[in-house]
């Protein structure tokens, strides 16, 4: 009886340290904002999103803040589609006070997908932050898709004109 007490305590206690998903929104200006105050300790932060064009290129920028011994350190930062990861964020830089930031550029995403933004780490102490911003703009094809392209309808265009002669 003690054992199966304890046990769930533990568990409780471990599914307390991770947040129910949240939903990112994109705005006017498609970017999403991105905002997390996790409590002390490991944390995986979730969030979720669809991307506002049919094929969206998406950019990120995460910093965590520093106050103090207020201080986060994430683990990873990820972009996954509910099974697989798909993209992984880099950490590019420190400040003078450690404060973490962390990017992700020309990610490439579909519509009618729901991504999943996982962010992983630890938090010294309770009330540490982190902030930043999802951006989406619609993917444009490369030149070379588009010569492909016109390649091809010039193609059928010479075979059909073929057939009627």
């Amino acid at each position: 009886m003690q054992k199966a007490f304890i046990a769930t305590a533990l568990a409780l206690a471990a599914a307390a340290s991770f947040a129910a998903p949240s939903s990112l929104v994109f705005d006017n200006d498609n970017t999403a904002a991105i905002t997390g105050k996790p409590a002390k300790g490991s944390f995986l932060d979730e969030f979720l999103f669809e991307v506002p064009f049919a094929q969206s290129s998406v950019s990120s920028s995460l910093t965590t803040s520093i106050n103090g011994n207020k201080n986060i350190d994430f683990s990873s930062i990820t972009i996954t589609n509910g099974s697989q990861t798909l993209y992984s964020f880099t950490q590019t830089a420190f400040d003078a006070t450690g404060a973490e930031q962390w990017t992700l550029n020309n990610a490439l995403l579909s519509a009618g997908t729901t991504y999943h933004l996982l962010l992983a780490g630890t938090s010294a102490v309770g009330g540490t932050r982190y902030s930043g911003d999802l951006s989406a703009v619609a993917a444009v094809p490369e030149p070379s898709t588009w010569a492909m392209a016109l390649a091809g309808l010039a193609a059928v265009g010479a075979i059909a004109r073929r057939r009627r002669a």
